[in-house]
């Protein structure tokens, strides 16, 4: 039995469906062709497209031709600063993770060739690793900047090192190491690795927000083994970070 119960919006529900399926398309889509995509009707459309077009989210190529999408959202959605977005998406999540679990958390985001602490979160009693808001690392050297960077193909990963003074500076052997590293997390949205800036640190890290934007970061919990009286497991930590990162995305509105 279902707790919430869904109030529907039929024609809300249909003006996303054209903007959703605009989107996904290459090309401009006529009425017929938005109709067969939805499984609906042309006649369903002809006043949502003529309201979209009225408030600037849709336009016609001629008269009679197809539609697509105008910047009309792009500009809505860059009203908000992203990392405002994330501030906010974050900030509850991340205080109930760090209650529960006794161990501090950070949401990081790429400042040029760094990572930036943009929040930290800290439990109100135990001992934890405490890193501070505002505080940079070298892209390279972090759990956080590796994630961050398996994002881009491997051309544009490369490409962006190579301006990378900290990385050319390196021997050869361990720009192989660094790449193949970055490689290797390319097949998920989360890692559980050790601390390459302080020993006997392990971080769980999971990506959250929106992909290809400003509104991207990664979700660390790095902990210290016997922080706390009962030990846990690294898989349930992994798992906690996880569970905090669908809430953040789901208070950003990514359903997924």
């Amino acid at each position: 039995m279902e707790t919430k119960k869904r109030y529907r919006a039929p024609a809300l529900d249909k003006g996303l469906d054209i903007l959703e399926a605009l989107a996904d398309s290459p090309l401009p889509l006529s009425q017929l062709e938005l109709a067969q995509k939805l499984g609906r009707s042309q006649n369903e459309f002809f006043r949502m497209l003529s309201c979209l077009e009225s408030r600037g989210y849709v336009r016609r190529q001629s008269a009679s031709g197809p539609y697509r999408l105008t910047l009309r959202l792009y500009e809505l959605g860059h009203k908000q600063n992203a990392a405002s977005l994330l501030r906010n998406a974050a900030r509850m999540p991340m205080e109930k993770l760090v209650e529960e679990f006794g161990q501090a958390c950070h949401l990081s985001v790429q400042s040029g060739f760094s990572v930036l602490i943009l929040m930290e979160r800290m439990p109100s009693r135990r001992i934890c690793l405490a890193v501070g808001e505002g505080t940079t690392f070298p892209l390279i050297e972090t759990t956080s900047g590796k994630l961050l960077l398996s994002r881009l193909t491997p051309e544009d990963a490369e490409q962006f090192l190579a301006t990378d003074k900290g990385f050319r500076e390196r021997p050869a052997v361990e720009r192989k190491r660094l790449l193949d590293e970055v490689k290797s997390l390319r097949k998920e949205d989360f890692v559980l690795s050790r601390s390459a800036l302080t020993e006997g640190v392990e971080d769980a890290a999971v990506i959250v927000g929106v992909r290809d934007t400003d509104t991207i970061g990664i979700l660390v919990m790095p902990f210290l083994k016997g922080a706390r009286r009962v030990e846990v497991d690294r898989a349930t930590y992994l798992k906690a970070v996880r569970q905090c990162a669908v809430e953040i995305n789901s208070n950003l509105g990514i359903l997924r």
